[in-house]
């Protein structure tokens, strides 16, 4: 029966444990050697020992030690006397935890260290319990006799030894399959701890010695893991249980077993390292998805593979239609050459074969490069940026080949697993939707731009409209009042505008409206200024720091400008039979006494005068009275 999903280890905060959702749970009919190989098969640390529905005990390899130490016929003895039963267990203080929905009276679940050892039980009633201080038989004195050559068999076929560490003499005796797993070779071990001590691992021998120390010490039981360098150099993991006994009140000895986990310590290893990419996963999706801008998506993506594969350089090279490219990203250890900016073609993407390949989405690793049957030209390129091994992956929009994802190892030739590819291969998904996102904002950018400006300018004049004017003189004022300098306005227009229309039509009045409002733009040179069409014939323009003086010239040179284009204009009132321009300019300093409205209608009064003075001329605000009554006379 598998573990309900309410009682998942995840669930439970209270303790630094977690329950085996699969447990052992075999009849107490078995013997000792048939439970010892069940629990290889199945690669547990306990098994659960049941009479019809109830439960007997547990059993774990330290009791397969203890039965070891008595020298037992495995295969003739049953399971059912070497158990902790439940009565035998106390519970943790303070922790108290119900299953919802309640388990059935046989339920019982193996609590496990986070290195995956029996510790205790999940009950029925919902409670922890844990193994006591004490709670084997203590064995008799003097020496154990050797193991029956049934349960050396047997822990032969578990890859487990035992071993009997006599604590007064400070000798050993190991099994052979100790010998084995620590590798020692057979019949050379001398019995001393020393000679054990020396077969582990350099960083693990001080973990081990204070774990041993401990266990003498408080009559403790010994549980541990720990490294042991092989003769082919290779690094086994070892799984080394056992128990004090004393002899009076002094330990007397510690029997213990040793089991092979490196295939438990590669799959929890895998199991971590898969738990890593799927974190590294939604970290870059998670940051490349908020991010809106191309470049800052593909640098976060150089950035955090090259740092988690520890490659030596990763690269995005961004393909052209003939699967050329250049390298617009790349994260780089300091000392390797750059390749940042380069154009060029990677050797692997001039074969149809992975372009194929690159195309349906699926990655190349290349572990060493001169077993590739290379050109020496494509040798060369690779040897320049020092690269000796690299992983390809594609980053596709649609059916297109957008670019590639390439981490490459330059120190050293490199056998990348299969979790790198797949890595790789999955980013590169998550980077093809950042890119069509970042292009998709991108396009939408531009048309909220384009639609700003046409929000804000003349369809006709291609200048700015009259509400773009007024926004613009809002802001200018408020600076110009900042500053304290001064704000200049000319409102401009075409003299007998109607005749012209009525004389050469619509399309011609267009036309001249069009070359109008050129001249006023080129007259506009500053960022500040601004050209806008006021209404029908009428234009107007901005001057941000600049006083009336300067806002004549700039007029004057407009007027002139319009009559040196000889526009021709035989209409009854026109001078010169040309096309002309009158222009009203004012001029101030911005401030509490005054505001745009007031400015706008000293020009506006500007142009009136001009209108009634003759036309084709400038007019200045600086004294209205003294104009109007010109103009009356």
């Amino acid at each position: 029966m598998d573990l309900p999903a309410s009682l998942h280890p995840l669930s439970i905060a209270a303790a630094p444990l977690t329950i085996d959702p699969q447990p052992l749970r075999l009849a107490a009919t078995c013997s000792l050697q048939q439970v010892l190989e069940a629990m290889a098969v199945a690669s547990k640390t306990c098994a659960l020992i049941y009479r019809g529905p109830t439960l007997l005990g547990v059993l774990t390899y330290t009791h397969v030690g203890q039965a070891s130490s008595y020298g037992v016929d495995f295969r003739q003895t049953t399971v059912k006397n070497w158990l902790t039963a439940p009565d035998e267990l106390h519970l943790i203080p303070g922790d108290g935890i119900s299953p919802s929905p309640p388990l059935s009276p046989q339920d019982y679940w193996p609590l496990l260290t986070p290195t995956q050892h029996w510790i205790g039980l999940l009950t029925p009633e919902g409670d922890y319990k844990v193994t006591p201080a004490a709670f084997l038989p203590q064995p008799e004195t003097g020496s154990s006799p050797p193991p029956s050559p049934h349960l050396t068999l047997a822990l032969k076929g578990a890859n487990m030894g035992v071993w009997d560490w006599d604590l007064l003499t400070n000798t050993w005796i190991l099994s052979e399959e100790s010998e084995h797993l620590l590798a020692i070779a057979p019949g050379n071990f001398d019995g001393r701890y020393e000679t054990i001590l020396n077969s582990i691992y350099g960083e693990d021998r001080a973990p081990v010695q204070q774990a041993l120390q401990t266990a003498i010490s408080q009559s403790q039981q010994y549980d541990i893991d720990f490294r042991v360098m092989q003769p082919d150099g290779q690094v086994r993991w070892l799984l080394s249980q056992g128990r004090v006994f004393n002899q009076g009140s002094l330990p007397a000895r510690l029997v213990g077993i040793t089991l092979d986990i490196s295939e438990q310590k590669q799959i929890e290893s895998e199991l971590k390292l898969q738990a890593s990419q799927e974190r590294l996963v939604r970290e870059i999706a998670q940051r490349i998805r908020s991010l809106l801008d191309l470049d800052n998506i593909l640098e976060q993506t150089v950035i955090l593979v090259r740092e988690f594969i520890a490659a030596d350089r990763t690269i995005i090279l961004r393909c052209t239609p003939d699967i050329s490219g250049k390298v617009v990203q790349e994260a780089c250890v300091e000392g390797y050459p750059t390749m940042l900016g380069w154009s060029l073609r990677d050797p692997w993407t001039v074969q149809e074969k992975f372009l194929a390949q690159y195309r349906r989405g699926r990655g190349l690793a290349v572990e060493n490069i001169y077993q590739q049957g290379l050109t020496e030209s494509q040798l060369l390129f690779l040897e320049y940026f020092k690269i000796q091994a690299e992983i390809i992956v594609p980053l596709l929009q649609g059916q297109t080949l957008w670019g590639l994802l390439i981490a490459h190892q330059c120190s050293h030739p490199r056998p990348w697993r299969n979790s790198d590819l797949q890595l790789l291969q999955t980013l590169a998904t998550q980077v093809g939707i950042a890119i069509h996102q970042a292009k998709l904002h991108q396009r939408l950018t531009l048309m909220n731009q384009q639609l700003k400006r046409m929000a804000y300018l003349d369809g006709l004049t291609q200048v700015a409209n009259r509400r773009r004017f007024e926004h613009h003189l809002e802001q200018e004022w408020r600076r110009m009042t900042r500053q304290g300098t001064p704000l200049a306005i000319i409102l401009a227009d075409i003299d007998c505008f109607k005749e012209f229309n009525d004389l050469y039509g619509h399309q011609a009045g267009d036309h001249c409206l069009r070359l109008v409002a050129r001249i006023l733009g080129r007259a506009a040179k500053r960022s500040g200024d601004l050209v806008a069409r006021y209404g029908g014939e009428e234009f107007a323009i901005i001057l941000p720091g600049t006083d009336l003086k300067g806002a004549e010239t700039v007029a004057e040179n407009i007027r002139q400008s319009v009559r040196n284009r000889r526009i021709t204009h035989l209409g009854q009132h026109t001078i010169d039979g040309i096309l002309t321009l009158s222009l009203g300019v004012a001029s101030c300093i911005p401030g509490l006494a005054t505001d745009p409205a007031s400015l706008l209608k000293q020009a506006d009064g500007a142009l009136y005068i001009a209108k009634r003075s003759g036309r084709d001329q400038v007019r200045l605000a600086d004294n209205l009275t003294s104009l109007a009554a010109e103009a009356s006379d």
